[in-house]
């Protein structure tokens, strides 16, 4: 690529585990597991969950009758706002498989989620103690 093209293109950016590509693969057992770990907070959990909810969303609506419409609604809303989470969470976090960086708990994220839940199941109890 002439110089041109890769000042336009700019730098690039290579996100390397233990900061060189020569050893970037040679990882230990130990650390493999904790990447696998990581991952799965950060990719599996939050997208496990409000998929989860849309598809009980979806059920709620399809099966059953009108009168739990809103129910539906709800689980969909939640699945959205964990969505939402999940994709905020993981832009603010940085670089998390980088273990040279300080651990930080992710207590702003745990409270907001907390939060989502209790107002979402709040309304769904208000509205099934409504039928």
């Amino acid at each position: 690529m002439d110089k041109v093209n890769q000042h336009l293109l700019g730098p690039r950016k290579h996100r390397l585990y233990r900061g060189h590509r020569a050893k970037s693969l040679s990882i230990t057992e130990e650390e493999l597991v904790e990447i696998r770990a990581r991952e799965r907070t950060f990719d599996g959990a939050y997208w496990r969950t409000a998929m989860k909810s849309f598809s009980a969303g979806m059920i709620i609506i399809r099966l059953f009758a009108h009168v739990f419409y809103k129910i539906g609604i709800i689980f969909v809303a939640f699945g959205m706002a964990i969505l939402g989470i999940s994709i905020l969470r993981r832009r603010a976090a940085g670089d998390v498989f980088d273990q040279r960086a300080p651990f930080v708990t992710s207590g702003f994220w745990v409270m907001m989620t907390t939060l989502v839940s209790t107002v979402t199941y709040g309304i769904m109890f208000v509205m099934i103690m409504s039928l």
